[in-house]
């Protein structure tokens, strides 16, 4: 599919330097970017809005939580699954996000051993323990106690597909695009078109997963995707793919539209996946043959918001891939 684009990229970045009375990639600055879309992104303004909307006594903040101290009771087990919705690294569906609670903690550079410690805790974690507050409480101080330090500063906080779909009209907005191309691109249909473009670098900057010096943060984007692959091989097939994208002199817009299109779409990320293990090797055969069917070729992921899929069936590393095939921003957090 991108061989037959090859041929025509050259006329297309001649045409993208004279749409000027289209007034596309003229429009150069979008709107004001914001790291995140939420209303709170470190660890103890979480805090505070939680001890407020649960109604706990707001002498224990300086008694107990702002001293690190998190009691096994009722109160604070449920305050700490609260800071965990906020700052997405819970779910009590799913469980614990890693990726992003372990942001907020720095580990002691003589620490040699916080890893096995932390893998160690969550593993003796028992099943039978299914109230959410408890087993959030539980999760969190696996962390808490054995990872490392607590972090005070902003942190990346995961966006939801209800923030997606806003980030999106707002684009379509900004840039005066036909209101009927949003259902394309929510359903994951991003055609290799001066608008799209332009719509795809976008949404990146405002949902902070790109920056026009940078590029694909890949950082979030792993984040994001939530353990869609091994990290140490995503973050290396990711790099060397944006490398090889932004070698070319592009366009704001190409730039973006090329980086996250080639290294970001379904398909891309499926490959990342299938390296990970032979068992997703194995579970990737299966899983695209059958998921590629209703899935645009060019869908990119983490732009797309597309209905989520019931999982209650699936094993886990089918699972992994599944929420790679959908999108990275179907989860439900």
């Amino acid at each position: 599919m991108c061989s037959n684009r090859s041929a025509f990229g050259l006329l297309l970045l001649a045409w993208l330097a004279s749409v000027t009375i289209l007034g596309v990639e003229a429009y150069t600055t979008p709107p004001p970017t914001t790291a995140n879309c939420t209303t709170v992104s470190t660890f103890d303004a979480a805090l505070q809005e939680c001890v407020v909307q649960l109604g706990i006594a707001p002498e224990r903040l300086d008694q107990e939580y702002n001293l690190l101290l998190y009691p096994a009771d009722r109160d604070t087990m449920c305050l700490v699954r609260c800071i965990g919705v906020l700052l997405r690294f819970w779910n009590d569906t799913t469980g614990l996000r890693e990726a992003t609670i372990r942001q907020y903690y720095e580990p002691a550079p003589e620490d040699q051993d916080y890893q096995n410690r932390t893998r160690s805790c969550l593993a003796a974690l028992e099943p039978s323990v299914t109230d959410v507050c408890e087993r959030a409480h539980r999760s969190f101080l696996c962390y808490h106690q054995h990872y490392g330090y607590l972090r005070k500063t902003d942190r990346y906080v995961p966006k939801t597909p209800l923030e997606m779909k806003q980030i999106q009209q707002d684009c379509v907005d900004v840039y005066g695009l036909d209101p009927a191309r949003l259902n394309h691109y929510q359903d994951g249909q991003f055609p290799d078109d001066p608008e799209t473009q332009c719509f795809v670098r976008c949404v990146g900057l405002r949902a902070g997963l790109y920056t026009d010096r940078d590029g694909p943060n890949i950082d979030r984007m792993y984040i994001q995707c939530e353990s869609c692959a091994d990290e140490t091989l995503f973050r290396a097939k990711a790099g060397e793919c944006i490398a090889a994208q932004r070698r070319h002199k592009l366009s704001k817009c190409t730039a973006a539209y090329r980086t996250l299109y080639h290294c970001f779409r379904d398909d891309q990320l499926d490959m990342y996946a299938s390296l990970t293990t032979a068992a997703a090797t194995a579970a990737a055969m299966t899983t695209t043959t059958t998921t590629k069917k209703s899935t645009p070729p060019n869908a990119i992921p983490a732009l797309s918001v597309r209905k989520p899929s019931d999982r209650a069936k699936l094993s886990p590393d089918a699972w992994q891939l599944e929420i790679i095939l959908e999108g990275l921003y179907n989860q439900k957090y």
